[in-house]
């Protein structure tokens, strides 16, 4: 399976190039749900490198042959590991954002690390995972997402000393060729879908050790929602006719006009293109769980993309209902101004638990009693589950979750489902 270090008739590079590639045949061996991502990457010894142990820019990867080699003959495991983070890194998209701030760095290789010592497979198997799972997962309890994001923020007010001990611990490879123009060939956004694909295949054999990967697999894959396009969803398209002012002939209406009396020869031009939202309806979850400052900035990024599809001064009716396990309030909105006065003065009323159905039936009972005339949308701002209506209501839904914690909901079948962040609502 490897070659020795010290093994006859081959130079430097090429000696190197036989080690990684035997650490890579390890790897495929071991996870087989990494073979795709290994085979996309080429290999590559380079004499004299810029860069320290191993490197990848997205498309390759790097290896200082000094220290493969070196490195093989004391434990053939550390190279075989550094391979597996580099990567790692391609897969969760590390290096596609590449950023000066050591600390950054360093928040990406624990992240892998500890995947790679959860995932615990034989050729992986390195000394100090003891020490780099307690680490992590005592951060684990505090930030609950372990991303590089979480870690940067608790990594900054650690010590000089306590830094140095987790480089020693997570640091195994070099990111200085991280976002190179080569690596933008290579859509490793697609390779990490495929690899959560591939990991689901191999739930018997994995078991448990691959939950961290597909945590750090679902931050990755989990979709940038367009708020604005979604609310186009929910845009009740009618015709609003208009004359066409460019196209209509003056000389032939006035000449039919003077001749016929009331018989122009030719009529004016219409046209319609407009999509006017009549109605619409805002259900924000006020049960305990819900922070008003995540209220607060759904209903002002929500408000803004709603102005932003006026049609010739044409307003909506917006229905702002509060709800916890039953109908608070209900605030309709007609203007600009009316938002802004509600917002101003915004309390939230409920602190209960989580229950979807009142606000549904509420809504129904507008309906019947013609308050509301042309719905065409209801969206739910929640931040977790509650019960939902057993039928399909006559007008679209969406529940838009706002989650930090990057779970996954499911909602019944009739419903569309967004999970957002707060970036995601007012950019």
């Amino acid at each position: 399976m490897r070659e020795e270090a010290d093994e006859g008739g081959y130079g430097l590079l090429d000696l190197s190039d036989r080690i990684v590639s035997g650490c890579e045949n390890d790897l495929c061996l071991d996870m087989r749900f990494l073979i795709q991502s290994i085979m996309r990457l080429r290999r590559r010894s380079v004499a004299s490198p810029s860069f320290e142990r191993i490197s990848t820019d997205g498309t390759s990867i790097y290896a200082d042959p000094e220290w493969v080699i070196s490195t093989y003959r004391e434990e053939p495991n550390e190279v075989t590991r550094a391979v597996a983070h580099s990567v790692m890194h391609c897969i969760l998209g590390h290096h596609e954002t590449p950023r000066e701030d050591p600390l950054w760095n360093l928040a990406c290789d624990i992240v892998v690390e500890y995947i790679l010592d959860c995932l615990d497979t034989p050729s992986i198997n390195v000394e100090g995972r003891e020490d780099r799972l307690y680490f992590c997962e005592r951060y684990i309890k505090k930030i609950r997402v372990l991303s590089p994001e979480r870690l940067l923020t608790e990594l900054k007010e650690m010590s000089e000393w306590k830094i140095f001990e987790q480089r020693r611990l997570f640091v195994r490879d070099d990111h200085s060729l991280w976002a190179g123009e080569a690596g933008a060939e290579t859509d490793w956004k697609e390779m990490s879908e495929q690899v959560m694909t591939d990991i689901e295949g191999f739930t018997m054999t994995l078991g448990e050790r691959a939950g961290s990967l597909m945590a750090a697999l679902r931050i990755r894959c989990r979709r940038r929602y367009d708020y604005k396009a979604f609310l186009r969803k929910f845009m009740t398209r009618r015709e609003v006719t208009k004359e066409s002012l460019e196209e209509f002939d003056y000389i032939y209406y006035s000449y039919g006009m003077s001749v016929y009396g009331n018989m122009p020869l030719i009529d004016s031009l219409e046209y319609s293109d407009d999509h006017v939202i009549d109605e619409f309806v805002i259900v924000v979850d006020t049960s305990g769980s819900t922070m008003k400052g995540a209220i607060v900035s759904f209903l002002e990024g929500t408000y803004d993309i709603l102005e932003q599809t006026y049609s010739n001064g044409t307003r909506p009716k917006v229905h702002v209902i509060q709800c916890d396990d039953r109908v608070r309030k209900d605030t309709v909105i007609t203007a600009r101004t009316d938002m802004d006065s509600f917002l101003s003065g915004f309390e939230m009323l409920g602190g209960g638990g989580t229950d979807f159905r009142p606000a549904f039936d509420y809504v129904d009972s507008l309906m019947e009693n013609g308050s509301l005339r042309k719905l065409k949308g209801l969206v739910y701002f929640t931040d977790g589950m509650g019960t939902y209506p057993r039928g399909k209501p006559d007008y679209d839904s969406a529940f838009v979750f706002y989650d930090k914690e990057y779970n996954d909901y499911d909602v019944p079948a009739w419903a569309m489902k967004i999970v957002v962040e707060e970036q995601d609502m007012i950019q």
